[in-house]
């Protein structure tokens, strides 16, 4: 079986903030580069490894760009990749993948304004901390288990 998940992070950070992907142009933005861009701003001309700036010029500010979550190197020693200041990225809470996955992805549509209004457009840099893919190891654990059940209803 082979999934190929064009765009992922992108469509991931769509879903978690109740943003149409199909229309609305979306870049992710690894420290300085588009690390994921969708359909949208793909036909913008933007491509992945544009810089911030140049994916503002091409999409003349039409295009949001979000930034992959970060956790500050102070605590990301202390704690470890799975949390995040941010509020919204935790590690695994052992309780079931349904629960995690609704704590990050089942948002009120408040909740998901507020997180829209201070994530997009806003720059990060590496001296803030490290990277973290949580938010999407979540996302991918939940598309395969629901691939997973699936397969095994019609085996």
């Amino acid at each position: 079986l082979l999934l190929d998940l064009d765009c992922f992070y992108a469509q991931v950070e769509a879903i978690r903030l109740g943003l149409d992907c199909a229309v609305l142009p979306i870049a992710l933005l690894q420290w300085s580069s588009a690390l994921a861009v969708n359909y949208p701003a793909r036909s913008m001309g933007i491509k992945r490894g544009d810089d911030f700036s140049t994916i503002m010029t091409k999409s003349e500010r039409q295009c949001i760009a979000f930034h992959l979550p970060v956790i500050p190197i102070d605590k990301a020693a202390a704690e470890g990749e799975g949390s995040s200041s941010s509020g919204n990225v935790q590690g695994p809470s052992s309780v079931s993948l349904d629960d995690d996955y609704d704590k990050v992805f089942k948002l009120s549509q408040k909740e998901r304004n507020d997180i829209f209004q201070k994530e997009r457009n806003w720059m990060r840099r590496p001296h803030e901390g490290k990277a973290s893919l949580e938010r999407y190891r979540l996302a991918s654990t939940k598309i395969f288990s629901v691939v997973r059940e699936v397969r095994l209803l019609h085996i």
